[in-house]
This record gives structure tokens, C-alpha cells and sequence, in this order.
């Protein structure tokens, strides 16, 4: 059963997350020949306070911050 987790900043339309809930099933369909029901998806929305990249969290990084 496999289980996918997709952390991911907000902005994507509902349509967006269908499309690559879809996309994501048909690999492990084809991929791996499990049932679609047998797949499971998270998608998890983080804000730009609550991740960081090379020191910086995003919302100071997007500011032109250096901490």
C-alpha cells in the first residue's frame, strides 16, 4: 500500500492537486500494478513562516532578509 506525502507551498488550484493526485496514482498503477485504491496521497501546505532554505526562512528570503 503505497503511502506518498507532497509538502509543498500554497498556491495550487483544487484542479492542480486533482491533476497530480491522478498523475501520481497512474505511476504506482503502472508502475508498481497496485489497484488505485490501494494508493494514498497527502498533500501538505506550508505557509512561508513555517520552511526554510539556505538558512533563511522562506517569508525572509522572499524580504530580502538575511535573518
Amino acid at each position: 500500500m503505497p503511502v506518498v506525502t507532497i509538502a509543498q507551498s500554497p498556491g495550487r488550484t483544487l484542479e492542480q492537486k486533482r491533476e497530480l493526485v491522478k498523475k501520481i496514482t497512474d505511476a504506482f498503477v503502472t508502475s508498481y500494478g497496485v489497484k488505485p485504491e490501494s494508493v494514498t496521497i497527502f498533500l501538505q501546505d506550508y505557509d512561508d513562516s513555517n520552511w526554510g532554505k539556505a538558512g533563511l526562512l522562506h517569508v525572509d528570503a522572499k524580504a530580502g532578509k538575511d535573518g
